[in-house]
């Protein structure tokens, strides 16, 4: 029996394996594995559309954003700040130029103005805390206060929020390089213009009937020209110029609140959409009888493309 076993077949299986073994060097293994990894970028990169729907090219998205961009520019909440960080030429992300033409010209002065802007919104937010005084009591008048006080602290948020989105190239970065359709961008660009429009109109409503209670109102709200009557004596003859300063403090609230929350809504409908886009193909690929006919890894990196950007 032991003459039976060939000796031979081990050792070559052994010769076989240690060759096999010398033959796969670490370094190697590293470079192919950066190599698959680059790979699967350039083909996401190259991806020109999904499920037979073309992608909008890069600066589509930003473009169909301009009514409500521009308005934001009007408040602080958006500017194009130069990038300072020097990137390779050679990088297939980045191009100047590209990024110069379809995302406007990087203004200082901008910069300079949200930045101004943000500071008064935060000195703004700390007058607000002068609205309480020693006689408050609970009631319907010291709940006002509180509101107006929360009100001033999410306006704040807001406006901070935004100046570090733009400040940092994030929010143009996402608009820039965010995979959506062409059927996206259009429904984008009527609902964007719809909604400036209404935004618009609500706050010229607002400032007109605003105005009219600010100045025709009852001395008991007289509290929201604080600092001023709750803390600092305010002759008769200039108190009318207190209330002008203090009018302007006030409305400027909600111009900040309407802007930063329709660009939230904008962003929310093209997650949304997109990801019902995604649902739509994936039923339409499994088909009537459950089996799956198309590439699953394709909609899984579409599906985290989606969910990383969001």
């Amino acid at each position: 029996m032991t003459t039976v076993c060939p000796p031979p077949r081990f050792r070559v299986i052994r010769k076989s394996t240690r060759a096999r073994l010398a033959h796969r060097p670490g370094p190697k293994v590293s470079v192919d594995a950066a190599t698959d990894v680059s790979e699967l970028s350039n083909k996401d990169s190259e991806d020109a559309g999904f499920c037979g729907e073309p992608f909008a090219d890069n600066g589509e998205l930003l473009s169909s954003l301009s009514p409500l961009l521009c308005s934001m520019k009007l408040f602080g909440l958006y500017f194009h700040r130069q990038d300072q960080r020097h990137r390779p030429t050679d990088d297939p992300e980045w191009n100047p130029g590209t990024v110069t033409v379809k995302a406007g010209t990087p203004s200082t002065k901008l910069r300079v103005y949200a930045t101004i802007v943000l500071i008064l919104v935060w000195i703004n937010t700390v007058r607000f805390t002068t609205i309480f005084t020693r006689k408050d009591h609970f009631g319907a008048m010291l709940l006002m206060k509180i509101t107006m006080f929360t009100f001033g602290v999410l306006i704040a948020i807001f406006q901070t929020t935004y100046y570090y989105a733009s400040h940092t190239g994030k929010l143009l970065k996402i608009l820039l390089t965010l995979p959506v359709t062409r059927d996206c961008v259009r429904s984008v660009r009527r609902s964007t213009i719809g909604l400036t429009g209404c935004i618009w109109i609500t706050m010229i409503g607002d400032f007109c009937g605003g105005s009219y209670i600010f100045f025709t109102g009852d001395e008991e709200y007289d509290f929201v020209l604080a600092p001023f009557v709750t803390y600092i004596y305010v002759p008769e003859d200039k108190f009318q110029v207190v209330k002008v300063i203090s009018y302007f403090g006030y409305m400027s609230l909600f111009a900040g609140v309407f802007f930063a929350h329709s660009l939230n809504l904008v962003l929310v409908y093209i997650f949304y959409s997109q990801f019902k886009k995604l649902k739509k193909n994936f039923r339409r690929a499994l088909g009537e009888r459950g089996h799956f006919n198309g590439d699953l890894s394709l909609f899984r990196r579409r599906q985290l493309i989606n969910y990383f950007n969001y």
